[in-house]
């Protein structure tokens, strides 16, 4: 079992002189600007609604096309951004499970598992950007692996860091912990099973859930 010690955020963004605020503000604007990427994901959709787009009609990508609403640069735009500026929080993510709960011959191996899952992740979303439905390649290969790559990236990376948590002695985040290790799994499993849009959009959107919550709890905002 891990065991909780006490610590506070300077400890875990390594500012050695409390006084030094760089690395805690550098961490609160990343906290921010995830955030903003889940605004401008919701604003986006919303103008794409005007224009016929519907998340029970239509898969995420489609917010990358053409043919479905006259400005899919903005989706790739908000796909590389929200990549961008979640990968570093990342090793901000290990660095608070580490001090918070002591290391255990599998909790290191967890938290490990999950830092480099989540910054594959966050690499194939910056890539779902540039290769959205209308630069997918030939029968939309290209588009189809790094989707790939990035949900699987995602959601493996929130399992790891899921187990972690739930094997934690006294963690205020037990039930977050468990919301990671069985609702992603379980909507991709359906998604996988039935595959129609609005499963694929509550996968999105547990994925999302989850990391706003953990990086609000990292960065105590």
């Amino acid at each position: 079992m891990i065991t909780k010690q006490k610590v506070n955020i300077d400890e875990v963004i390594r500012v050695e002189n409390p006084s030094d605020l760089i690395l805690t503000r550098f961490g609160r604007f990343l906290f921010y600007s995830c955030a903003s990427y889940l605004v401008l994901l919701i604003l986006n959709i919303v103008l794409s609604s005007f224009f016929g787009f519907s998340v029970t009609a239509n898969y995420i990508s489609d917010l990358g096309s053409i043919n479905v609403i006259p400005f899919p640069f903005m989706h790739n735009i908000i796909c590389m951004f929200g990549g961008f500026v979640s990968l570093p929080v990342n090793f901000f993510v290990r660095k608070k499970l580490r001090i918070v709960y002591k290391s255990s011959r599998f909790s290191s191996l967890f938290v490990e598992f999950g830092v480099a899952l989540g910054v594959i992740g966050n690499i194939g979303y910056i890539f779902l950007g540039v290769f959205s439905l209308d630069m997918a390649g030939p029968e939309g290969i290209y588009h189809g692996i790094i989707a790939f790559i990035s949900f699987g990236g995602y959601i493996l990376s929130i399992f790891f860091f899921s187990l972690n948590i739930v094997l934690s002695h006294k963690c205020r985040l037990k039930n977050l912990g468990l919301f990671g290790l069985v609702i992603p799994t379980v909507l991709l499993f359906l998604y996988c099973f039935f595959t129609i849009p609005i499963i694929e959009w509550f996968l999105l959107g547990s994925i999302l859930l989850f990391l706003l919550l953990l990086n609000k709890y990292v960065f105590k905002c």
